[in-house]
């Protein structure tokens, strides 16, 4: 078991922030994230207590820029670094309350003129990731069904170039809070710009798409007469202000309870569309490796992965075969992953690649191993698009988890489901921990059983894929409250 001297780079900002009479909170969390990463909890935790501490001060002062900019560094420094719903909402908690009423101090009336056809996406940045790829396959959609409103999206940052050739391809109007050719500093300006913004435009919905951070003071703030939030990941935030929260879930169901609220559910289109990937590509890709080896792999954010439970099982499954190769992805490496594969003795077969193509990838892999307690969405559609045979988890926070467990016969099952039962989903899922490493096990000794998984998932894959249309009417009459717009 490492302690923190054996990290004598990170000990030193840990007692150095600890011991200054003024701490500069930027700092905190960017030293709260490292600890949290590698594993120190109770340094953490000093760290996101101190936080916490400010953030009262700062809404009890009135300082909304203050209290905006240190909820998105908390963010990322404390949140997002454990993928659980519960810890999501027993975050969030301790400061929603506080944003709210900062936001509702600045509510203004709306123009009296508004038009029902206009639909507002809000998001943090423009740039492709998986809930905005998600809100373009569902605009793509509607397009195709006839369903044609007019569609704009808010950018609360910046915007990449490649992502803003998407929205004007679609002709999606863009806003942004600039002025005079520059983003707005102040961030509560920056809403203030959109709100006019907004009005000027007759924008009658907005819809904030699942980014939480921030959430809770614009919805308060009142952008628009109709707000909906839409999260394609966790719940740990409910706005009131809001008229609908929407969610993810199995199409029998119409809503469901996430900590004593509702939420109305709308299964998100996730069969993006795969990119064809040429033989050569594929082999070229695989040469990195050795030639006999079998490749297991996980693609997604370094947050997911630095999971102990999941990071126990990998350690696990290739221990117990020592011609198994692991490849995994982010943006770094943190130490608690590091030291995991090292303790296990098996570092010199994994593999970080960083942030990569997925849809290659995922069709290089030999076995997707999905992670958890929060698991890999679009990627894990990928691969089993191209055939890729996945493994899952059965729990609260892994996507398919989250899918499959408003099946009416999962429900019927109770909290206690057999092996059997689980493992006969329409995607390979483990009911727990040791049982996803024996599903592993089995992936790997039997060829025959991967063919039988791929051909079950791609089953699946194509029953989603045949939904999409479905799954667009649906979201489209929950986000803009209307039946259809031709």
């Amino acid at each position: 078991m490492k302690t923190l001297s054996d990290y004598p780079d990170l000990a030193k900002k840990y007692h150095n922030l600890i011991n200054q009479p003024l701490v500069i909170l930027e700092d905190a969390c960017a030293v709260g994230k490292k600890l949290k990463m590698a594993g120190f909890e109770n340094e953490a935790n000093f760290c996101y207590e101190h936080c916490i501490k400010a953030m009262e001060s700062f809404a009890a002062s009135g300082n909304i820029d203050h209290c905006l900019s240190l909820e998105t560094w908390m963010y990322e420094a404390f949140v997002r670094t454990t993928e659980t719903e519960e810890h999501y909402y027993s975050c969030f908690k301790n400061w929603v309350p506080l944003l709210r009423q900062l936001g509702q101090q600045q509510q203004r009336p709306f123009s009296p003129r508004t038009d029902l056809k206009k639909i507002c996406f809000v998001v943090q940045t423009g740039v492709l990731l998986a809930h905005t790829e998600v809100m373009l396959r569902a605009i793509d959609t509607w397009f195709a069904l006839g369903i044609r409103p007019q569609i704009f999206l808010a950018t609360i940052g910046g915007i990449e170039p490649s992502f803003g050739e998407l929205l004007d391809r679609r002709k999606i109007g863009l806003i942004q809070p600039v002025l005079n050719g520059q983003l707005v500093d102040s961030p509560s300006e920056r809403f203030a710009v959109l709100r006019e913004r907004m009005h000027g435009l007759e924008i009658h919905t907005i819809v904030w798409l699942s980014v939480p951070t921030l959430a809770s003071y614009a919805l308060a703030l009142k952008l628009a007469p109709r707000q909906v939030f839409w999260s394609v990941k966790f719940h740990g935030v409910f706005v009131p202000e809001a008229d609908l929260h929407v969610c993810d879930g199995h199409k029998s169901e119409d809503v469901r309870i996430y900590h004593g609220n509702t939420w109305t559910v709308s299964p998100v289109p996730l069969t993006v569309a795969l990119s064809d990937n040429s033989p050569e590509e594929v082999s070229q890709y695989r040469s990195q490796f050795p030639k006999d080896a079998l490749l297991l792999g996980s693609l997604g954010r370094e947050e997911k992965i630095n999971s102990p439970e999941f990071l126990s099982a990998v350690c696990r499954i290739l221990t117990q075969n020592p011609d198994a190769h692991y490849l995994w992805t982010g943006h770094w490496q943190p130490p608690r992953v590091l030291s995991a594969f090292a303790e296990a003795g098996i570092a010199d077969r994994c593999h970080f690649i960083g942030w990569v193509n997925t849809n290659l990838v995922a069709e290089v892999l030999d076995i997707f191993l999905d992670t958890f307690p929060f698991g890999c969405g679009l990627t894990g559609f990928q691969a089993i698009g191209h055939g890729t045979p996945l493994l899952s988890m059965l729990g609260t926070d892994t996507l398919f988890g989250i899918r499959l467990s408003g099946d009416p016969k999962v429900r019927a099952w109770g909290n206690k489901p057999e092996r059997s039962q689980v493992e006969s989903l329409e995607i390979l899922t483990a009911a727990d921990t040791d049982h996803y490493v024996y599903l592993a096990q089995t992936l790997i000794d039997s060829v025959e059983f991967r063919r039988e998984v791929c051909a079950r998932e791609l089953a699946y894959y194509r029953t989603e894929q045949d939904a999409i249309g479905l799954y667009a009417k649906r979201l489209w009459k929950n986000l803009s409250g209307l039946d259809e717009i031709g």
